[in-house]
C-alpha cells in the first residue's frame, strides 16, 4: 500500500493534541516526584555518576566547580536524584534554546 497519508486534522488540532499529551506527562512527573521517598532520592557518587551517564571523576569535577548540587554527611557525599533530574531538564532546555 505504500506511504499513504490522510490529512483529516488541521495544524491547530495537532497543536491541541500535543498540548494535552504534554500536560498529562507533566502530571505523571509531579506524581512520581511527590511520591519519592527521601531514602530513594539519595544517591552515592557512584550511583549519581551512573544515573547521569558520566564517570565518577567527571562528577567530582562538576561537584568541585559547583555545577551539581550535593550534600555531605561526615565524609560521605550524597546527591539528590530529584535535583539531578531538575538540573538535567534545565540544561536540556538551555541547549535547545541555543539551537
Amino acid at each position: 500500500m505504500g506511504n499513504v497519508l490522510f490529512y483529516t486534522h488541521t495544524k491547530e488540532d495537532l497543536k491541541r493534541a500535543v498540548k494535552m499529551i504534554l500536560e498529562e506527562l507533566r502530571k505523571t512527573e509531579y506524581i512520581q516526584e511527590a511520591s519519592l521517598n527521601p531514602e530513594d532520592d539519595r544517591l552515592t557518587q557512584q550511583e549519581a555518576a551512573k544515573f547521569l551517564g558520566i564517570s565518577v571523576t567527571s562528577l567530582i569535577t562538576w561537584k568541585k566547580k559547583k555545577i551539581v548540587p550535593y550534600y555531605q554527611i561526615g565524609r560521605s557525599i550524597f546527591y539528590s536524584k530529584k535535583e539531578l533530574l531538575d538540573l538535567a531538564r534545565k540544561n536540556a532546555l538551555i541547549r535547545k534554546s541555543r539551537h
